[in-house]
C-alpha cells in the first residue's frame, strides 16, 4: 500500500490529522497496524459528560450522557432518562463511562421511567446541544452544563456534570463490565437483570397452569411497548421484521397466589420475562426435542 494511502487510512480509522498519521506511520516503520494501535493510545481527544439533574418543582430526576469528538465537535454518542423514581439519582456520576451509559439503558426499561417524556426531548436535546457545541470556542463541563439548563429554560434545574477524557483505545473498548457491577449498583435497580412483560401462548391440548414447573419451555411473546424492549426482543430472536414473533423460553421461577400464577421466563442471563397466568388455563409446552439446542 502506498503510504499516501496508508495517510488516508490511518485518518479515516482514527480520526486524526495528517500530521499525527504521518508521526504514527514514522514510528512504526510504516506499519499500518501498530500506527492504528499506536493512535488509538496516544491521541485522547473524546470528552464524555455525565450529567445528573433534577427538576425541583416537578419532582423530576435525570441522567445524561454525552460523548464528544473533540476535534470535530460530533457527539459521538448520547443518551438519557428522565423518571419520577428519585433512585437513579444515587448513582454516581464518576464512574466509567460506560456503567453510567449502562445505567441509563436499565432505568429505562425500570418503574417510574418518563419514557414518553424522554423520547419527546431526546431527539432535540441532542439536535440543540450538537449545535451549540459547534458554535462554542471552548467545550467544557461548565460549558455543557450552560447549555442544557439553556435547553430547558425556565424550567429551575439542580444538576452536576463529571467529565471523563478517553483516548481512541478506551472508547472503542468496553469495560469489564462484570467487575464494576458492585461498584455501581443504587437503590432500586439491578442493573444486571431486565425484565420484560410477556405473554405465554396457550394451547387447548397443553397443560394447565397449575401444573407447569420449572425447567418447562414454554412458546412465548414478548408484549412489552417499550423501545429498549423491543431491541432485546430483537437481540433474543423474539422480533422479525418490525413484528413480535414466539420465542421459546424456559420457565425460571413459579410464584402462586389465590388463583394466580406469576411466571418468570428466562431468555438470557440478564434477560427475564414476566407474566401473569389464570389457574386452569392451559399452555403450550414445547417437547424436549422442540428445543433450541442452546437452551437444552
Amino acid at each position: 500500500m502506498k503510504e499516501k494511502d496508508q495517510l488516508q487510512l490511518l485518518i479515516e480509522e482514527t480520526g486524526c490529522e495528517q500530521a499525527e498519521a504521518e508521526i504514527a506511520l514514522s514510528l512504526s516503520d510504516k506499519n499500518i497496524e501498530k500506527a492504528i494501535y499506536a493512535i488509538g493510545f496516544l491521541l485522547k481527544f473524546i470528552t464524555v459528560f455525565k450529567i445528573k439533574l433534577i427538576f425541583p418543582k416537578e419532582n423530576i430526576y435525570g441522567l445524561i450522557h454525552i460523548a464528544v469528538n473533540m476535534k470535530t465537535y460530533e457527539i459521538l454518542r448520547f443518551s438519557m432518562i428522565f423518571s419520577h423514581n428519585p433512585a437513579i439519582y444515587e448513582i454516581a456520576a464518576n464512574v466509567d463511562w460506560f456503567s453510567f451509559e449502562k445505567a441509563i439503558f436499565s432505568a429505562r426499561l425500570d418503574s417510574g421511567a418518563m419514557e414518553n417524556y424522554t423520547q419527546k426531548i431526546e431527539e432535540n436535546l441532542k439536535l440543540y446541544t450538537q449545535q451549540s457545541i459547534k458554535e462554542s470556542s471552548v467545550i467544557s463541563k461548565e460549558e455543557i452544563s450552560t447549555i442544557i439548563k439553556t435547553f430547558f429554560h425556565p424550567i429551575i434545574i439542580k444538576m452536576e456534570t463529571v467529565n471523563e477524557e478517553l483516548n481512541l483505545t478506551q472508547f472503542k473498548k468496553l469495560p469489564d463490565y462484570n467487575t464494576k457491577q458492585n461498584e455501581i449498583s443504587f437503590a432500586g435497580y439491578n442493573l444486571g437483570s431486565v425484565k420484560l412483560d410477556v405473554k405465554i401462548l396457550e394451547d387447548s391440548n397443553g397443560k394447565p397452569a397449575e401444573k407447569i414447573t420449572e425447567s418447562d419451555t414454554v412458546l412465548s411473546l414478548i408484549t412489552d411497548k417499550r423501545d429498549i424492549a423491543h431491541y432485546l426482543a430483537h437481540l433474543t430472536g423474539g422480533r422479525k421484521n418490525g413484528i413480535m414473533i414466539p420465542l421459546p423460553a424456559m420457565v425460571k421461577k413459579i410464584y402462586s397466589k389465590n388463583n394466580d400464577f406469576e411466571i418468570h421466563l428466562h431468555y438470557a442471563p440478564s434477560i427475564t420475562g414476566l407474566t401473569k397466568i389464570k389457574s386452569g388455563i392451559k399452555l403450550k409446552v414445547l417437547e424436549t426435542k422442540s428445543q433450541l439446542w442452546w437452551k437444552k
